[in-house]
């Protein structure tokens, strides 16, 4: 098992298909699904899901790319990062299941993801899409620095950004 970026409590890694009825759990939980985009939580959506994306390569570039967030053993949640060259920018969408939610755990993950986004791609944005009624990611992502640019009529979602270096001109290019 790869270990794809590492904090103090909390890692990455590629999902697994044991990983499924885990992510099937959460996904249908209130606390979380109030939030996604998902559209078909069922148990067969989510191991093709778990199929289709269990070999991504972090930071590879892919469009999309989608990670398990391990907290030990335990799968705490799991990772959405979006890639358009065309916007220059890399889109984050996070879920930390119910038992890790208002831990810190998304705050810890973030600021490493955005820490490593920033070295690997530095002229790049960094997106997230949250919904008006998510207060606890508007505040997680507030927190991290991001700033709400706009609302966007088509995702019914705030649109932040954090900027990189192209839009910034206190980042290295």
């Amino acid at each position: 098992m790869e270990k794809m970026l590492q904090t103090q409590r909390l890692y990455l890694r590629n999902f697994r298909m044991e990983d499924a009825a885990l992510i099937y759990a959460y996904r249908n939980d209130r606390r979380c699904y109030a939030y996604q985009r998902w559209e078909d939580t069922s148990m067969r959506a989510i191991q093709a899901f778990v199929a289709a994306f269990g070999a991504d390569i972090f930071l590879s570039g892919k469009e999309e790319q989608h990670y398990a967030i391990c907290a030990g053993e335990a799968l705490a949640g799991d990772l959405a990062c979006f890639y358009t060259e065309k916007d220059n920018c890399i889109t984050l969408g996070i879920t930390i299941a119910p038992e890790y939610q208002r831990k810190g755990y998304g705050f810890e993950l973030l600021q490493a993801v955005t820490e490593a986004l920033r070295q690997r791609y530095p002229g790049m944005d960094i997106v997230a899409l949250i919904e008006p009624e998510n207060r606890a990611s508007i505040g997680l992502f507030e927190k991290l620095g991001f700033v709400r640019e706009c609302y966007a009529e088509q995702v019914a979602s705030y649109v932040y950004v954090m900027e990189g270096s192209a839009g910034n001109p206190d980042l290295p290019v």
